[in-house]
């Protein structure tokens, strides 16, 4: 497979925003979003996941907010996983608006055996949809 990279068109809802802008915590929820629909879109849904792969938590998150995120902005969700190490990879989120990057966020997961709770390679199929840190495979 090559690398894959996914992208979310949706709208800013009330649920979302406090009084002035987006509520920092909506961040996170999209990205959570962000890497359920990318690891579908590859065959690996979080329910195949959950029965038959590495549990995935997250052991380090940052989101970089660049400009203001509004009420019915547009924003386009885009997903990759790379950074790719022996145990762990990111997965990579950016948001624009109209084509200017608003907010970028990372989560960096590590894949465990669910049982030992016990770091684990990562997967093989993980490493193959991931795009590298030149923009590649």
């Amino acid at each position: 497979m090559p690398p894959y990279v996914h992208r979310i068109p949706f709208r800013i809802v009330m649920a979302e925003v406090d009084a002035a802008q987006i509520h920092f915590t909506a961040i996170y929820r999209w990205m959570d979003r962000g890497l359920s629909e990318w690891l579908a879109a590859i065959g690996h849904p979080f329910t195949r996941l959950l029965a038959e792969g590495p549990g995935v938590p997250i052991v380090d998150s940052r989101a970089r907010f660049i400009a203001r995120v509004l009420l019915d902005d547009e924003i386009v969700l885009t997903t990759h996983v790379g950074g790719i190490g022996t145990t762990s990879f990111e997965s990579r989120h950016d948001f624009t608006r109209d084509g200017e990057t608003v907010v970028e966020g990372r989560l960096v997961h590590v894949c465990i055996d669910r049982e030992s709770r016990t770091p684990i390679p990562v997967p093989e199929w993980l490493r193959e949809a991931a795009v590298g840190d030149d923009g590649t495979s």
